[in-house]
């Protein structure tokens, strides 16, 4: 069994400080990410919730090797009986549920998770009998191995906690609450530097639907510049 060693509690305390910092009802967002994927090396974190009321929650960090374009949406949804996740006590990788050489023979895997480069997984439910909330880490190198689960082991009861605390805040107000997932996450990419050809590839759209989705956001954010829709969704300091 790996040991954890003090940079691990080090970096353990820096994302329960991160997630104290939050103040809205959405517990995991992007820097709160940022963080657990540095306590956990993968190229992309994301948070799920679909249980939610209304709508549901899709929060990630990272550079995916592979854009997520309308090709693999589509697969995903025919495709979904094939995925072998299912809700589980702690942490969980994708070898949990099926080996890895059956999984790589299945439609799933030839037409989801190989065009994005998911090649390992890791999944944890936070609170699997009241929600469906969950965090997935994904690697495209190497396999997670049992310091990422025991790291993610100690930091459950707490990741569960600050779920819990979420629920109770309030929602936010103003006018970046008026805008879509969508429009969210093509500023979530402006913020990090990208340009919309960039964002067009990440996102499986074309440059000229990425500046419709900023246009609408403008019109919403009261804004005409990408710095002052950055600033009007994430504050001055992202």
């Amino acid at each position: 069994m790996a040991r954890l060693v003090a940079s691990d509690y080090r970096k353990a305390l820096d994302v329960l400080y991160a997630a104290g910092e939050v103040d809205g009802p959405l517990a995991f967002p992007e820097p709160v990410l940022g963080v657990l994927r540095e306590l956990v090396p993968c190229d992309v974190v994301t948070f799920h919730e679909r249980s939610r009321r209304p709508g549901s929650v899709l929060v990630y960090t990272g550079e995916p090797v592979g854009p997520v374009t309308p090709e693999v949406r589509a697969a995903r949804l025919r495709f979904k009986h094939q995925d072998p996740w299912r809700p589980a006590d702690g942490p969980r990788t994708l070898t949990d549920f099926v080996s890895a050489r059956d999984f790589r023979r299945s439609e799933f895997y030839a037409l989801v998770h190989r065009p994005l480069g998911v090649e390992h997984m890791l999944q944890l439910y936070l609170d699997p009998r009241r929600t469906d909330a969950r965090l997935e880490f994904d690697r495209f190198d190497t396999d997670f191995g049992e310091r990422d689960r025991n790291v993610l082991e100690l930091l459950l009861p707490h990741l569960r906690q600050l779920l819990r605390a979420a629920t109770r805040r309030p929602a936010a107000s103003g006018p970046a609450t008026e805008l879509t997932a969508r429009e969210r996450e093509v500023i979530a990419h402006v913020a990090e530097g990208r340009t919309n050809s960039e964002i067009g590839r990440l996102l499986g759209i074309s440059s000229q639907t990425v500046r419709k989705h900023l246009e609408n956001a403008y019109e919403k954010l009261g804004t005409h510049t990408r710095t002052g829709a950055v600033a009007a969704v994430f504050g001055s300091t992202r």
